[in-house]
Formats: structure tokens, C-alpha cells, sequence
């Protein structure tokens, strides 16, 4: 939804743009994990909260599932053989509300059968019955449970198990009947601070259907509702929908089975000589975002268990698994056979080895809340023979998921704008609710362009090459679906905002705009909410700007001159320009010289803030060329210098600059690839210090700089000349210069013995072998 609204600025009125998401349907237009974010009616964005000890039957019907015979139907009553019109009074957590079977049905048809909508950890069953003139309890019944794997191909065929069966008549209203296995499980209390009832812990059983059966009729007999108490919502449920994604080694087939909701899937672990990694008896899941975790349960199938039954042979217990945990921290490398870069920690150790090889079908595990977003299973070497299935995994949250993230669709401002004029976003602002220990996190990225991505398919639904689709026979070919992604000018995310009304980040005026907003928090039990996000956007200062920089090479960490030359397109609405903002990638004296049109100019001002210049013209520049010449000194490569434009009468709007061809606004150093040293530059001043407070010479400063390193936090140590560590002081960057001090203290804070000293830089790089040493004095 656009509004319209006037900015007073000076003494006129500028009417800017305001796209907001503040409405269903504008949030709809997002990419986000449904499952995981609600939208109320009012169109505030909230976190779902994820539940323990619920009744499993309140939102079976929230759950749909594939059968054989009635194709996707949703969890509820499966079957009523008598009154079906009243059965589903059973299950509407109306105590009021009841089910009768009718008298004239034979005794086979008192039946009715619940289908949870996907199979749930339970841990027992709870029937209510009616007492008044009427309708009264039943007297005599079976309960019966079923897992939900088939037992038949091609038919809706369970096997039930009985959970129980009344021996004498019943007259309560109420009744519970535990679940549990027998000999096939094992719990597991991973954190010992936890204060568990494992006896209570250790009853639970999976079930997706439920019948209960009369053995005897009477008059009056009625059932008001069946509720099954279970650990609490699966966050395993929705993985793939969600966006995660699953990986696994070449000896694991089907590992995305085991996250489905579906009993009747299952991934098959084969075991073979040579460890864990080199046969590929693994397995990895991206939940598709960051939970908070504190139970986790994995179901191995047993020989004879639902289609299996076909099948023989195999240790289908695959006892003996090790999980890793990763919340998505960047790291070097986890040492694990996956793609991303993040740091693993072991969460379930071998625990069972030898004494439960080929016996543990249901393992659970307890642990303290932490956060998870990826989870990495594997065989421990030696403890399988042969083959396993695994069935189902869950995973249960104490409450709201520790990170969501969810991107805009692409904004077009042109048909945002209505008149076709080139838009400059001014910041962006939003109205969020946040509890303590959440947050609200944005990025912006920008371009003027968007590719189109084709993916083909064949008949059966397989991605295949647009090679192999022409290849095809008519009938065989699939769909092909066509999918936007950014060009190649779009810039990179910016960095995050760190408040409403933060000026924006990206490239602007460019015509499309992408958010990405990620909602967080360190509490289980609290999160953050969304009232509405806006876009600010008013009309660009010029048409069209662009720019280059030249030269386009420059030697390493030696000063060059260079010249930024911007070339504006404008008609007769533009207001023109009168600031320039340039982001110098590295060290500049701030000294300039400066042409508008060809004619030497002096500026007004100009200031050097951190990385950035700050010219101010001496007139309005609406569509001659600027020229402006500086000293600058690089260590990155690829270094990017940027332009941005601004008018003294708009404050706050600033337009960048295009470059005028691709890579036009970069510099390489072609000497920086055969440089040897990370570590360079190093300037230790004074070289001998006195820290006697008299105020000469009291502390020493270590500064230098990192080449062919970026994100990296380096460190400094001080050592006595026997290796003894003394001191390490905290540093800062500054213009790509780091920056450390020493007060001649040691770590306790006493004053450190008059010598020689020897000072130790460590970029803390991932090869780890480029640390350099120097020497310092200290005297009183």
C-alpha cells in the first residue's frame, strides 16, 4: 500500500513516496517459511510459537496427508460406522458435545476412527464421557493404536495394536491410558542439570490413528471426546516447505523421508566396511531456520514393521548414531563432508555401544534449549552390519524459533512511482514490537536489472538440462518453470539497519529494490512482531548519473593519485546536485582538486570522515561533468570506490552514481597476489616507551595493516623474552588500519618489568601460519 505525504525541508515542500507492508496481503507477497510466521488479521507479522505437552487431536485437522484410496484428505474422523453425522463432536474439545452410536447398528458398527493427520509422539489417551439423563459412559470397550504405516500396497490397511480393553463395566467419566514400548526404546538425558522424571519421560508411543470400539451396547451410550496428550509440535514437519534441505552420503538413500510425517517412507542406511564418512552412512538437515531445541527422537523400523515386512535381512536398528548440531555460526571449517562453513558441535555421543547393537528401534533425547538450524547424523564406525530403515525424525522447541529469515518480493519503484521518473530511497522505517532479548534485523540490495532462470522437467516431475528436455518426445517433457533473479548490477546486501528511519544502505535510484528482514531472539518464550515496514522513496536529484575511476590498477600500500569523473543526464525537473559523498576503500590525505565542466573549482568544504570524502560544491550541478582528483593508498583488491550525490536543500536524499561500464569503478592491485606477507605496514611508536603516568611516551601503539583478508579479527600479544604471555591488548580498524595500544600493564594490571619485549601479530587468518614478531622496549 502507497501513501502519500509531504516532507517539509527548509522552506518547501517535497512530496515523497511511502511503500508500506503493513497488510496480509502486501506481507503475502514475501518470501517467508509459512509454518513459521503468522500474519494476523490486522496484518502485524509474528513468530509462531512452538508448543510442549498438547493435545494432538485439537489440530489434526491443520494436517493433510496422502492415502491410497481417498487421495489427500486431512486429519479427523476417519471412520464413523454409526450416526457419522455427529462423530466429529468428539473430537471439538466440547465436553458439552457428545457421540452416540445408534441402537439399530449391529454391535460391529459402536467403531470410530481418528486419523491424527501425521504421527505424533504420545504419551497417553484421554476419553470423556457424557453423565446425565441420556448420555451416559460406555460401558464396555478396546482402544486401539496404529502408527500409520500400511500394511497393504495398494490399500488404507493399518495395523492396530490394542492399548486397552476395560475388564469389568465402566462407569467414569474420565479415563487415561498410558503409552509406552516395551523393551524397544531408550530415553536419554543428555544435560545432568535437567530435573526429569524419567520414568515419566520413558512412556510415550507413536500413533497417528485411534479407534475405540464398543464390546457391549446399552442405551445412552455416548462419547463426548478423545483427546491424545503428546510431547508437543513437531518442528521436523514442513522442513522442505520451509526451504531447508537435506544432504546425505552415498550409502544413504532418502534422508528427506525421515522429515515427511509419513510412515510409510523411510531412508535406507546401508553399512559397509571403511567408517562412517568413506561409506557414506550419513546424513544432514537444514531446517530452513534457527530453532530453539530440547528433545530430540529418531524411529528406526523393526524387521516385520508396516511394508517393510517384505523385506528381510538387515540391523535395522542402526544403533550407535552420533549427532552434530550447528546453529549456523560461521566457522573455517566443521571437518564434516557438508558445504557450509559453520561450526558443528557433537550433540548425542555413542551411547548405547555394545550393549543394545540391533535392539534400540525409538531413541529420545533430552538436553537443555539450544539453538539449532543444522543437524548432521552418522553411523558410528563398527557398531552396524548390513542395513537399517529410518522411519520418522522429531524435533520438539520450547517455544519461538531463535532466527527466521524472509525476503520481499522485487520492489519495481518506476511502477511504484506512477510517472516513470528515476526514485531515490531515503531510509527505511518500520513499527516493531520488541521484547527484551529480540531483535529486528534489515538488509537492502538494489539493481536495474532481473535474469530469468529456466528449470526443466520431465513427465515424471525430474529436474533435467534444457539439453535433455529437447531431447525429449513430446509426451515425456515436464513443465518448464521460469524463475527472476538479480543481474549482474545489482550491488551486494548491505549491512544490517540498525535502527528505524536509517538512511538507506543500497545504490539508489536504481528500479528495483529487495528487502531481507530477519526476525530474532536469545528467549524461547519471547519474539518479536512486525506492525509494518516502509520504503521512503522520492524523485532522484538527475536523470541518470555514472562514473568511473581511473587509473584502473595502482600498486600495493603506495600512494596514487587518482581521478573520479561523474557524468549526470538531467531534464528540466532535476534540482541538480551540490554535495559529493565518496567511499575511498583506503588511506587518503583528503587533499582534492576539483572541475565542474571542464574548469578548475574550488570547493566549499570538504571533510574526511572514517573511509569517506565530503565535497561541497560552490553552485548547483544539474549536467556538466565533476572531476575530482585525490591521493589515495590501497591494500584490497578489487577495491570499489562509490559516489553518491546530494542537494543542501533535500538533507538526508542521496542518489549513487552508476558506473558508466561494467567494473568501471574499480581498481585492481596486480602486485597483491605475489605479496608473501598478510601482515604489513607495521608501525611500532614510540619503539622504547615509559609508562611512568608523567605523560611522554606513556603507552606504545602497534598499527599495521592485513592484506588479502577480509571479516577477520586480528590479535596482538605481548611476550617476555622467555615466551611468558603478558599482555593482549584490544585494538580497533580504522580506514583498513588496525589499531592496538599498551599501557605496559600485565594481564593482573600490575606494571610489567623495565626490558625487551616482543610484540606478536596474528591476522588470525584460516591458514594460521602468518603471525610476525617485533620487538619493543619498555623503561622507566
Amino acid at each position: 500500500m502507497r501513501w502519500l505525504y509531504a516532507l517539509l525541508l527548509g522552506s518547501g515542500a517535497v512530496w515523497a513516496d511511502e511503500l508500506r507492508f503493513d497488510r496480509a496481503a502486501a506481507w503475502q507477497t514475501w518470501q517467508m517459511p509459512n509454518d513459521l510466521v503468522q500474519i494476523d488479521a490486522d496484518g502485524r507479522l509474528r513468530l509462531r510459537k512452538f508448543r510442549k505437552e498438547i493435545n494432538a487431536v485439537a489440530n489434526a485437522g491443520d494436517f493433510r496427508h496422502a492415502t491410497q484410496e481417498r487421495g489427500e484428505v486431512a486429519g479427523g474422523i476417519w471412520e464413523a460406522k454409526s450416526s457419522p453425522q455427529t462423530a466429529a463432536f468428539i473430537i471439538d474439545g466440547d465436553r458439552a458435545t457428545y457421540w452416540q452410536p445408534n441402537l439399530d447398528d449391529a454391535l460391529d458398527q459402536w467403531s470410530v476412527q481418528i486419523d491424527l493427520g501425521r504421527p505424533v509422539l504420545a504419551r497417553q489417551i484421554r476419553l470423556v464421557f457424557p453423565n446425565r439423563e441420556g448420555a451416559r459412559p460406555w460401558r464396555q470397550f478396546s482402544v486401539f493404536v496404529a502408527s500409520g504405516a500400511r500394511i497393504q500396497a495398494l490399500n488404507d490397511v493399518f495395523k492396530f495394536a490394542a492399548i486397552y480393553r476395560t475388564s469389568k463395566p465402566n462407569t467414569e467419566t474420565e479415563l487415561v491410558i498410558p503409552l509406552e514400548y516395551l523393551g524397544t526404546d531408550s530415553t536419554y538425558v543428555l544435560d545432568a542439570s535437567l530435573a526429569l522424571d524419567l520414568v515419566h519421560e520413558r512412556r510415550y508411543q507413536v500413533i497417528q490413528y485411534i479407534i475405540v470400539e464398543a464390546d457391549e451396547q446399552h442405551p445412552d451410550a455416548a462419547l463426548a471426546e478423545i483427546e491424545v496428550l503428546a510431547v508437543g509440535d513437531n518442528v521436523s514437519l514442513g522442513t522442505a516447505e520451509r526451504g531447508g534441505s537435506f544432504l546425505e552420503g552415498g550409502r544413504t538413500t532418502g534422508a528427506a523421508r525421515m522429515f515427511d510425517g509419513n510412515m510409510d517412507s523411510f531412508a535406507l542406511l546401508t553399512s559397509a566396511e571403511g567408517g562412517w564418512r568413506d561409506a557414506g552412512v550419513w546424513w544432514r538437515v537444514d531446517l530452513g531456520a534457527v530453532f530453539f531445541l530440547d528433545e530430540l527422537f529418531i524411529y528406526f523400523s523393526q524387521l516385520g514393521e508396516g511394508l517393510r515386512s517384505q523385506v528381510q535381512g538387515g540391523n535395522p536398528s542402526a544403533a550407535g548414531g552420533l549427532f552434530w548440531v550447528s546453529d549456523g555460526r560461521p566457522a573455517a571449517g566443521s571437518g564434516l563432508p557438508v558445504p557450509e562453513q559453520v561450526d558443528y558441535e557433537v550433540l548425542v555421543e555413542d551411547r548405547c555401544r555394545p550393549r543394545c547393537l540391533g535392539r534400540l528401534f525409538h531413541q529420545r533425547y533430552l538436553f537443555a534449549p539450544r539453538k539449532v538450524r543444522y543437524l548432521l547424523w552418522h553411523e558410528i564406525d563398527g557398531t552396524a552390519q548390513g542395513f537399517g530403515w529410518g522411519l520418522e525424525t522429531m524435533l520438539f522447541s520450547p517455544g519461538y524459533p531463535a532466527r527466521v529469515e524472509m525476503r520481499s518480493a522485487f520492489v519495481d519503484l518506476a511502477l511504484e512511482a506512477g510517472d516513470g521518473r528515476p526514485q531515490v530511497i531515503e531510509r527505511l522505517t518500520w513499527d516493531a514490537d520488541l521484547p527484551p532479548q529480540t531483535r529486528i534485523q534489515l538488509r537492502s540490495r538494489s539493481g536495474n536489472t532481473l535474469q530469468e532462470v529456466y528449470t526443466f522437467a520431465d513427465r515424471k516431475g525430474d529436474v533435467v538440462t534444457e539439453e535433455q528436455w529437447n531431447s525429449l518426445p513430446k509426451v515425456l517433457k515436464g513443465p518448464i518453470d521460469t524463475t527472476l533473479v538479480v543481474g549482474e548490477d545489482w550491488d551486494a546486501w548491505s549491512n544490517v539497519y540498525q535502527a528505524s528511519g536509517e538512511p538507506f544502505q543500497s545504490a539508489s535510484p536504481r528500479r528495483f529494490v529487495q528487502l531481507e528482514m530477519i526476525l530474532s531472539t536469545d528467549d524461547p518464550h519471547a519474539a518479536p512482531s512486525v506492525d509494518g515496514l516502509a520504503i521512503e522513496f522520492v524523485d532522484a536529484l538527475v536523470q541518470e548519473a555514472q562514473g568511473q575511476i581511473w587509473p584502473h590498477e595502482a600498486r600495493l600500500n603506495e600512494d596514487t593519485r587518482f581521478t573520479y569523473t561523474l557524468w549526470p543526464h538531467a531534464d528540466a525537473q532535476d534540482r541538480g546536485f551540490d554535495r559529493l559523498r565518496l567511499h575511498i576503500p583506503g588511506a587518503t590525505t583528503g587533499e582534492v582538486a576539483l572541475r565542474v565542466g571542464g574548469e578548475e573549482v574550488g570547493p566549499v568544504a570538504v571533510r574526511l570522515r572514517g573511509d569517506t570524502l565530503w565535497v561541497s560544491l560552490p553552485h548547483v550541478v544539474v549536467a556538466d561533468s565533476v572531476e575530482v582528483d585525490f591521493t589515495a593508498r590501497l591494500w584490497d583488491n578489487a577495491a570499489l570506490f562509490a559516489l553518491d550525490l546530494g542537494l543542501g536543500a533535500r538533507p538526508g536524499v542521496w542518489q549513487s552514481v552508476a558506473p558508466r561500464e561494467r567494473r568501471a569503478h574499480i581498481v585492481l592491485l596486480p602486485d597483491l597476489p605475489a605479496q608473501a606477507a598478510l601482515v604489513g605496514d607495521v608501525e611500532i611508536a614510540p619503539v622504547a616507551f615509559t609508562p611512568n603516568g608523567d605523560g611522554v611516551n606513556d603507552e606504545v601503539e602497534i598499527s599495521f595493516v592485513v592484506f588479502k583478508a577480509q571479516g577477520i579479527q586480528p590479535r596482538v600479544q605481548i611476550f617476555d623474552v622467555a615466551g611468558r604471555l603478558v599482555a593482549q591488548p584490544t585494538g580497533s580498524a580504522e580506514v583498513g588500519r588496525w589499531y592496538f595500544r599498551w599501557s605496559g600493564r600485565t594481564a593482573d594490571g600490575a606494571l610489567a618489568l623495565p626490558g625487551m619485549y616482543l610484540c606478536r601479530i596474528d591476522p588470525q587468518t584460516a591458514s594460521g601460519s602468518a603471525a610476525i614478531l617485533r620487538p619493543l622496549a619498555l623503561a622507566y
